[in-house]
């Protein structure tokens, strides 16, 4: 009897892209880059919630139309944001931090912070975009030089970024200017002899919470505080409130009315107040004690800022805030560990 033949058998080539899970993901990918970015954007204010970074955008939209700010500078938020988002990807970052958005929010305020202070030209752009993306480096490197101190990197990777362009604005003429101060010593302040009323007060508060973001609009304001508030009731209180002690110290520190009206002595002091009372630090009354504290010594430090910073020509930015937060979280990391 002959033997049967054997049929070989069929080989199946794997076809590259093929696999439904691939699809999946490649269908996810933009979703999940979008939300990562919209995360970035809650994160400028310590909020891990998309929701409340699509509400900022909103607030930056609405300052925009209402003359607070620019659409470049919302624009370049947007850009920000992005840039800084896919430059972490690019690094390949841990990935809990890229879905929380860690590496978009300076990436947001470089982007914010370059066309509120330079005037919006092609070169200017190239500029904004390549700073956004080293942002994200600035960003993880310092993260890895502060982990013995286990305290985060704040806004200074923006601050540092953001001052670096600025400063090299001036030798660089393509680089036009268009808001930056003149350098040199600050000339003494005039203490305000116009009453302050209420409608001085409301604006002053809110104006603060807005300047975050580079925005001077009440309206917007009151629209970042519901952001928070999408994810923080508490976290929106303690932000108003900070305001308002900065708002109330400037003022009895004799600070000049139309800055304080403008909130440019309070926005580092909102974030001192959120980070300090509401995240870093476990609720209770001591916290509460400190954040206080902590919020004063933030207006203190702008108006020292204010001054170191003004001889070179750069605004203070949110190094106030940086500086505050980091001594109160270095010092009380110390008196527990004793």
């Amino acid at each position: 009897m002959a033997p049967r033949p054997v049929r070989p058998a069929r080989i199946t080539m794997p076809v590259s892209g093929s696999s439904p899970t691939l699809h999946r993901r490649a269908r996810r990918a933009p979703r999940r880059f979008l939300e990562r970015s919209l995360r970035g954007s809650g994160q400028v204010m310590f909020m891990n919630n998309p929701y409340t970074g699509l509400l900022n955008f909103v607030a930056l939209g609405w300052g925009a139309w209402a003359g607070g700010t620019t659409w470049t500078v919302v624009l370049g938020a947007a850009l920000g944001v992005l840039v800084a988002t896919g430059a972490a990807q690019a690094l390949r970052v841990e990935r809990a931090a890229r879905d929380a958005g860690l590496y978009g929010f300076n990436g947001l305020l470089v982007g914010a912070g370059i066309p509120t202070f330079l005037a919006p030209t092609p070169l200017m752009w190239a500029v904004l975009v390549f700073a956004c993306a080293v942002s994200a480096g600035v960003t993880r490197a310092l993260a890895e030089l502060l982990r013995p101190w286990q305290v985060p990197g704040l806004t200074f990777p923006f601050v540092l970024t953001t001052w670096l362009v600025l400063l090299a604005a001036d030798p660089l003429p393509g680089l036009a200017t268009a808001a930056l101060p003149q350098a040199g010593l600050a000339a003494p302040a005039v203490a305000a002899s116009v009453a302050f009323g209420l409608a001085d007060w409301v604006r002053a508060v809110l104006a603060s919470v807005a300047q975050v973001f580079f925005v001077d609009d009440a309206v917007s304001g009151a629209l970042f505080l519901l952001a928070l508030a999408l994810q923080s009731r508490r976290a929106a209180v303690l932000g108003a409130a900070g305001a308002l002690l900065a708002v109330a110290a400037a003022l009895a520190l004799g600070a000049e009315r139309a800055p304080v009206v403008h909130g440019l002595w309070g926005y580092s002091a909102v974030l001192t107040a959120v980070a300090v009372g509401g995240v870093f630090l476990p609720p209770g009354g001591r916290t509460l004690a400190l954040c206080a504290i902590a919020t004063l010594f933030t207006v203190l430090v702008q108006g020292a800022t204010l001054t170191l910073a003004g001889t070179l020509g750069v605004p203070a930015l949110t190094f106030p805030f940086v500086l505050g937060t980091w001594l109160v979280l270095l010092a009380r990391g110390r008196s527990e560990s004793a």
